[in-house]
């Protein structure tokens, strides 16, 4: 067994687009992101005979509070996690990294939280890609979907076709610029913390290229933007990333259509999954996405708990960031 870093890029591309579930946040494309940020990231490969095996894109991220490696639904593939991650935290201390912080698409179960812990991963004060997730099979026909939609998903999305709601996909920056702003006007109204135009804007551009992202607006008859969504296209999964909505006039819920659409052109691309992205966890009212869960829900699929986000701590500076996100963990109610 070799762990190294991957240079060649189209070797991690290819890799990641043969795998079960593909994550845009583990593909080239989302590293090149990070860098637009004035961030680094590198690919660390496990090889047996040099056939690789897994391993998984890791971004650096540097704050007041303490600079942090991330892997972003990472690590991918059959290894040990034991030899990569002590690899892993010999490259922290090296760069002088305070702690490693680690998203695994994995369940979560006893089995799983016990292998992290034997690792000396403790839980994360915060997440930071969703952990309670919806997805939805698309490889049902359209009206299979639509049969299994709550009725009033389905009737509301009839309705909107039936009285002129548009809507149009593109990926140019006037679209982007118009869901900028709608995003902004959301996040007011709602009073939810948002991510800022140039986060959206970079994410938006290192995708767009590659024909794996693509802005939904949605007009009612009179011509008024009332919603917008940015969906990714990558590989088998198409993902719910951001969304905004105004619900202009309640009986023409554009959103719901524009779902519909998004969730239709993933279907043209001969994608599997089309990932809801976040939802509220069971029950918790208090919880920031929960007026949006019913929502997601009523398209049908089902629920899927990922394993906690977890921290490796590195340096005593873990420690001040670990209070500083306890903190805001309280004040955004996750």
């Amino acid at each position: 067994m070799e762990i190294k870093q991957i240079i060649n890029k189209n070797e991690w591309e290819e890799f990641v687009l043969a795998q079960a579930n593909t994550f845009f946040v583990q593909s080239i494309h989302y590293g090149e992101f990070y860098e637009s940020l004035k961030e680094k990231f590198w690919i660390f490969g496990v090889y047996e005979n040099n056939l690789l095996l897994g391993g998984s894109l890791v971004v650096s991220v540097h704050a007041k509070r303490g600079d942090f490696l991330y892997l972003p639904y990472g690590p991918l593939g059959s290894i040990d996690l034991s030899g990569f991650f002590e690899y892993l935290k010999k490259f922290a201390k090296k760069n002088n990294y305070d702690f490693i912080r680690v998203s695994q698409f994995i369940d979560d179960k006893a089995e799983n939280r016990e292998e992290y812990q034997k690792l000396d991963f403790r839980d994360a004060p915060m997440h930071i890609l969703a952990e309670t997730t919806w997805l939805l099979d698309l490889s049902a026909s359209e009206e299979e979907l639509l049969s299994a939609m709550g009725k009033n998903h389905r009737n509301l999305i009839r309705r909107c076709e039936r009285e002129g709601v548009k809507v149009v996909s593109s990926s140019d920056n006037q679209s982007l610029a118009e869901f900028n702003q709608l995003h902004d006007e959301t996040a007011k109204r709602h009073k939810f913390h948002r991510f800022s135009d140039e986060y959206v804007s970079r994410e938006f551009s290192a995708f767009a290229p590659s024909n794996q992202v693509k802005i939904f607006n949605a007009y009612l008859p009179s011509g008024e933007l009332d919603s917008s969504a940015v969906i990714m296209y990558y590989g088998k999964m198409a993902a719910y990333r951001h969304g905004a909505s105004l619900n202009l006039n309640p009986k023409l819920p554009s959103s719901y259509l524009l779902q519909w659409e998004a969730i239709k052109e993933a279907k043209r691309r001969g994608i599997r999954w089309y990932n809801f992205w976040g939802i509220a966890p069971e029950n918790n009212k208090k919880h920031p996405f929960f007026g949006i869960t019913h929502f997601k829900k009523g398209f049908g699929g089902f629920q899927k708990d990922l394993l906690h986000c977890q921290d490796l701590p590195i340096s005593k500076k873990y420690w001040l960031n670990w209070i500083v996100e306890s903190i805001r963990k309280i004040n955004r109610g996750f």
